[in-house]
């Protein structure tokens, strides 16, 4: 498990000749193996915060994981899972050969790839699911597969992009379950970003409300659920 601290974290855009500021001087530190939302109007940087995260994005200032700066380290030694709103699984691949490819990456032995995989269809439901491809997948059944792929390697840090964003709303309750399963059983440090707040106090362990390239606020759901601050008053619309 890491913590993830952000240290005067400042990324900027310069397009036709105008800069644009996501945020600067952002400090924020999401405790490790909890669910660490963040909550936020769109255009807030939510996202941005996640791809510095994952080295996609210059950024100023310092990211650390338990205290150790990952600023130089490359992408694929930061031990980090990241789930998005897009599936983005390999169309000619079948279920298996999607979530087993991250370990093929490593040259993990066969009989432990298929250990590890039928493990874990079977915690997310997918077991008759195996030889099928994505296109005879239904979406909430894609978007299973896709966080399968992401937790195979057991990482230590979780990245998830609005990942319910494009599921109807019973699907949506579904895959809230399967989440707080999968975490409650592996404990990593999730970095959730969403919009939705009834989502947020689902899942929450702690809610960071991005405003105005600041964390407004930072508390438990419950804190959240009744705070008079006027970026949650906005955030709780939603649910009212």
């Amino acid at each position: 498990m890491s913590r993830i601290t952000l240290e005067n974290l400042g990324v900027s855009f310069t397009e036709k000749k105008k800069e644009t500021v996501v945020f600067s001087h952002l400090n924020a530190s999401f405790p490790d193996g909890k669910v660490n939302v963040i909550l936020g109007k769109s255009g807030e940087g939510k996202t941005t915060i996640l791809q510095c995260i994952m080295g996609k994005l210059r950024y100023d200032g310092s990211i650390l994981f338990d205290g150790v700066a990952i600023d130089k380290t490359p992408i694929e030694k930061r031990n980090i899972s990241y789930v998005s709103q897009e599936y983005a699984l390999y169309p000619h691949f079948t279920v298996f050969e999607n979530i087993a490819f991250p370990l093929r990456l490593l040259n993990t032995p066969r009989k432990e790839i298929e250990e590890r995989v039928y493990k874990i269809v079977e915690d997310i439901g997918l077991k008759d699911c195996l030889s099928r491809k994505p296109r005879y997948l239904s979406g909430g059944q894609q978007q299973r597969v896709a966080i399968a792929r992401a937790i195979i390697k057991k990482n230590d840090v979780f990245l998830l992009d609005e990942p319910l964003s494009n599921l109807d709303l019973p699907k949506k309750q579904e895959t809230r379950l399967l989440f707080k399963k999968l975490f409650n059983s592996l404990k990593p440090t999730v970095l959730y970003v969403t919009h939705d707040f009834s989502e947020a106090l689902a899942l929450g362990d702690r809610l960071f409300v991005l405003d105005e390239g600041k964390i407004a606020f930072e508390g438990t759901p419950e804190e959240a659920l009744f705070s008079p601050l006027p970026p949650l008053e906005a955030l709780r619309s939603d649910i009212e």
